[in-house]
């Protein structure tokens, strides 16, 4: 369990290449989640933006975007499971909002499994609305997607 001291000692950073591994880690006990070398090839990728959540040194949280021209797609969000419903993925991606705004970017798109509940209400209450439906756009298991955008 999280206390109110230990998240009061939370920070979001940009990624850098020692936090591969960690966020591999937390990765792998989500659904679509990245491995390590796609996450690495992520980081590296020269429109990318990737950013840790951090409890003191240890990262809990992982949020990556593909930003082009004024619009910035997430691409990958994970949270560690203990850090899970105690803010951790609300505080990542608010911080992210804020540097992507300042780099000029006026809206954030994603997708995201049309049963993935508990996203889904993160995002709403983030300010996302629905754009539409990519039909199948998910496998292991086949499952539409909700498009999602929000104004920065």
């Amino acid at each position: 369990m999280h206390t109110q001291e230990q998240k009061s000692m939370r920070h979001v950073r940009r990624m850098t290449k020692q936090d591969i591994l960690p966020v591999a880690a937390i990765e792998a006990r989500v659904q679509d989640g990245w491995n390590a070398a796609g996450i690495e090839s992520a980081l590296l990728a020269p429109c990318a933006y990737c950013f840790v959540l951090c409890e003191g040194e240890s990262v809990i949280g992982f949020a990556a975007f593909t930003a082009v021209a004024d619009e910035a797609n997430l691409d990958a969000l994970s949270v560690d499971e203990a850090a899970r419903r105690t803010g951790a993925a609300r505080t990542l991606l608010t911080n992210a909002f804020s540097e992507l705004a300042q780099k000029g970017c006026a809206r954030v798109t994603l997708e995201v499994r049309i049963s993935n509940t508990p996203a889904r209400s993160l995002y709403e209450t983030l300010g996302f609305s629905l754009l539409g439906v990519r039909k199948n756009f998910y496998s292991a298991p086949q499952e539409n997607a909700l498009m999602m955008e929000r104004l920065l």
